[in-house]
């Protein structure tokens, strides 16, 4: 071919493709969801001899935890969000004002950074409320701990949290351009947008919380635990399952709408807490139980909050699916997580008016809480109840998981299409 008409083909000016491809709809998904859930889970502190390693498996393994079960974190961030509150309540009764603690310093505390050492006696972690006593009845001095030190201790890694942010806006305003535009997105896109929403409480719930604190504070006191535990009289005569001051905090509040699911998944794994060491070296990581409850106000917004992280599942039904099997499997998926989340909502308010009775009727026992009811239980019985609920709700997510990566084989051409961002901005 001739030089002219090899000059006839030239263009000056070739505009990329307006598409995208499966890679860039998987890439962008993952990595809103990874930087989400490594920037937002905060970890208590780890049992003292455990190694880097350790630390770095924990946290996968939470992470891991926090992309399946989300609703779950958040509802554990929350209640330790109004256990911090209760704390720094609590001091600023004895008089203490936010200079010497404030909800950094109840989180710290409540994660297990402050160890208890007494004559004779292991140490072991306390938490605000255990701190406040022992300060209120003159155990211990009130202990001066600056921000600045919780911060030195603190690995918070705030390029990863800006990362994610921008990240969120980024993926939220790429598919609010492609539903106003009639684009259409991916099941995945959809799964990553709910996952988006629990993610936003976590970093909310858990933004004062020190991340990845791995060495805590050791506090010595002159006085003995059998002392202590004399002086505190009737109310510290019951054998204790976590430390010595279990006394000093009432029994779990059997409204919490997290602390059940935990002991529902110890019912069926049979986890003990520490390796069943006693007293233990370090709070859980699924440690909850604010002493005074949580109010109605945060029932309600927990409620609400579980119940939209299912309904945004139920808009898959618009997403295009390759086979009709699959889209009505999606459904049954989600109307299955929808009608376990309910009746698990009315255990926790049907055992609350009646678990009293039930410990009467069937073990002869007084309960003060569901959870307490629930302990009392032989191990078949617990197994019984709570494993076939535990098997049909990792089942049912799983498979919202599984379809979201595999119903990207085939999608149709409009999934495929870019925003065209010009259309939103007036321009001459």
């Amino acid at each position: 071919m001739g030089d002219g008409a090899e000059e006839a083909l030239l263009w000056g000016w070739q505009s990329a493709p307006d598409q995208r491809g499966t890679i860039d709809i998987l890439w962008s998904c993952l990595a809103t969801t990874f930087l989400c859930s490594w920037s937002c889970v905060c970890l208590n502190l780890p049992p003292p001899d455990s190694t880097p390693t350790q630390g770095l498996m924990q946290r996968i393994r939470w992470q891991l935890f926090t992309i399946f079960f989300p609703e779950v974190t958040v509802s554990l961030a929350a209640e330790q969000w109004e256990s911090a509150n209760q704390g720094v309540k609590k001091f600023r009764d004895l008089g203490y004002d936010d200079t010497f603690f404030n909800h950094k310093h109840a989180f710290f505390v409540d994660m297990g950074g402050i160890l208890l050492q007494s004559p004779a006696f292991p140490a072991f972690p306390i938490d605000s409320q255990q701190l406040a006593y022992l300060v209120e009845h003159g155990y211990l001095s009130m202990p001066a701990i600056a921000d600045d030190d919780i911060a030195d201790k603190s690995k918070a890694d705030n390029f990863a949290r800006a990362l994610a942010a921008v990240q969120i806006i980024w993926f939220t305003l790429q598919c609010v351009g492609r539903w106003i535009q009639g684009l259409g997105l991916s099941t995945l896109e959809l799964s990553t947008i709910a996952f988006i929403l629990c993610s936003l409480n976590m970093q909310f719930f858990w933004y004062r919380k020190p991340y990845d604190v791995r060495s805590p504070i050791i506090l010595h006191t002159e006085h003995t635990i059998s002392s202590i535990l004399v002086n505190a009289g009737e109310a510290a005569c019951r054998p204790y399952k976590r430390t010595p001051l279990d006394f000093i905090k009432p029994p779990p509040d059997d409204k919490s709408l997290v602390a059940p699911f935990w002991f529902g998944v110890d019912s069926v794994f049979h986890r003990p807490e520490d390796g069943g060491r006693r007293p233990i070296r370090c709070f859980g990581n699924n440690k909850t139980m604010p002493p005074a409850g949580i109010s109605n106000n945060e029932r309600i917004y927990g409620i609400f909050l579980e119940f939209l992280y299912f309904g945004l599942h139920f808009l898959g039904v618009f997403c295009p699916f390759p086979s009709t099997t699959e889209r009505w499997l999606w459904v049954a998926a989600n109307a299955t997580l929808t009608l376990l989340l309910t009746i698990y909502m009315l255990a926790i308010y049907v055992g609350h008016k009646l678990q009293a009775r039930f410990g009467l009727w069937m073990f002869q026992k007084e309960t003060r809480s569901i959870l307490e009811l629930i302990e009392i239980m032989p191990g078949w019985l617990k197994f019984a109840i709570h494993a076939p609920f535990i098997g049909l709700y990792v089942a049912a997510r799983a498979y919202t998981l599984v379809e979201s990566f595999y119903g990207l084989r085939a999608l149709p051409p409009r999934l495929y299409v870019c925003v065209e961002w010009s259309n939103f901005f007036p321009h001459l």
